[in-house]
């Protein structure tokens, strides 16, 4: 519905072209993943358990990925799903940035937060 009770008949275009904007991120950012580890689409695969051509045609476009798999193959690349689903596109420092966080105790990430919020006059 727009402001005045009418129905916006573009919104479910919107919807569409949003998600469809976001599986093309998704898939873009998974393709710069598997470049950035030391291992091959099908070895990537291998080890997430799924069967060796499944990344390589999501890779590719051939075919989607459902969500576990999706989650399988960034737990054996060692990246959170949220990098692979952001609009923002993957980078190393991104990664690093992540598996620096997650050796971090809370008090240490608290600590840190802290101190970005100080430097920046929040």
């Amino acid at each position: 519905m727009t402001g005045r009770g009418k129905l916006d008949v573009m919104a479910p275009r919107k919807m569409l072209e949003k998600t469809e904007r976001k599986l093309e991120n998704a898939r873009t950012n998974m393709k710069i993943a598997v470049a950035l580890s030391d291992m091959t689409a099908a070895e990537v695969s291998q080890r997430a358990g799924l069967s060796i051509n499944v990344l390589g045609k999501y890779l590719r476009g051939e075919t989607m990925i459902s969500f576990g798999n999706m989650q399988a193959v960034c737990d054996t690349l060692d990246i959170p799903v949220g990098l692979i689903t952001s609009d923002h596109q993957i980078t190393p420092a991104r990664i690093r940035f992540h598996r620096l966080i997650n050796r971090m105790s809370e008090e240490q990430v608290s600590s840190f937060l802290e101190a970005e919020m100080h430097k920046s006059g929040a």
